[in-house]
């Protein structure tokens, strides 16, 4: 069985994205620091790289995750693993997240 390495939180957060397949937009349903989980009507291909745009409550502007693969798809659901996010963005996640917990 599959050890998480971080701790996930329950949001309903706005979420755009970008890659090779075009732009979407969806919805964040569980977050953490390594990745989210996220149900979108744009289909995704399983190891698909992308741009993500977290739109957090409390913040102007979205928090950018430079670089995100799919790791998972069922249905209109998808999960991502983190790949490349700036330090000041991964601050303001951190402190999202502990906010919530």
């Amino acid at each position: 069985m599959e050890k998480r390495r971080e701790r996930r939180v329950v949001v309903k957060d706005p979420v755009s994205f970008e890659g090779k397949f075009g732009v979407g937009r969806g919805t964040t349903f569980n977050l953490s620091l390594g990745g989210c989980a996220l149900g979108s009507n744009t289909p995704v291909d399983p190891d698909a790289t992308m741009r993500l745009y977290l739109h957090i409550p409390s913040q102007k502007s979205p928090l950018q995750v430079d670089r995100a693969r799919v790791t998972w798809t069922a249905g209109n659901d998808f999960g991502v693993e983190f790949l490349s996010l700036d330090a000041q963005e991964q601050q303001n996640l951190k402190h999202y997240i502990a906010g919530l917990q």
